[in-house]
């Protein structure tokens, strides 16, 4: 599976994940993350610079300096989730002050995104793969005052 993070507007995933039309990051020199527990590939700007890894490795956060920061993660279905009983999972877990504003979904993802406290922006894709054995996701969030340079739902 790849996927394609693009900063400025959106993600274009090439395998499993797709969604709208990517603007171009100019000036950026990307590199690449990839997650050998679950596969997982991403392209990145290298403004976003990557913490440490969990333990148990089925992802990595990013953080850049004007203050948004990204996740992608992968883990096993344990919890055996059809697509609808997933979204009802995340939405019931999102954090303290977050209010969805934007919605979206296909056969076997979703996207969720809103408002996070007074001054923050979130977009969530997930994704159940591999005939519903994974869930996939992509989190970003970034100050209200980045929405044009970050916005993924225009």
């Amino acid at each position: 599976m790849r996927y394609s993070f693009l900063v400025l507007a959106i993600f274009t995933a090439a395998t499993v994940m797709q969604s709208a039309a990517p603007v171009m990051a100019q000036g950026n020199t990307w590199r690449t993350f990839h997650n050998e527990r679950y596969g997982t590939t991403i392209d990145y700007p290298d403004l976003f610079k990557a913490g440490p890894p969990p333990a148990n490795n089925d992802g990595l956060a990013f953080k850049s300096p004007d203050g948004a920061d990204f996740s992608v993660f992968a883990s096993y279905n344990a919890l055996d989730f059809d697509l609808a009983g997933f979204r009802d999972f995340i939405v019931k877990n999102l954090g303290a002050g977050e209010v969805i504003t934007y919605q979206a979904r296909g056969d076997d993802w979703f996207v969720i995104s809103g408002t996070k406290g007074s001054d923050g922006v979130f977009y969530e894709r997930h994704l159940l793969s591999h005939g519903r054995q994974m869930t996939e996701g992509f989190v970003i969030s970034y100050p209200a005052r980045l929405k044009q340079k970050y916005d993924l739902t225009r």
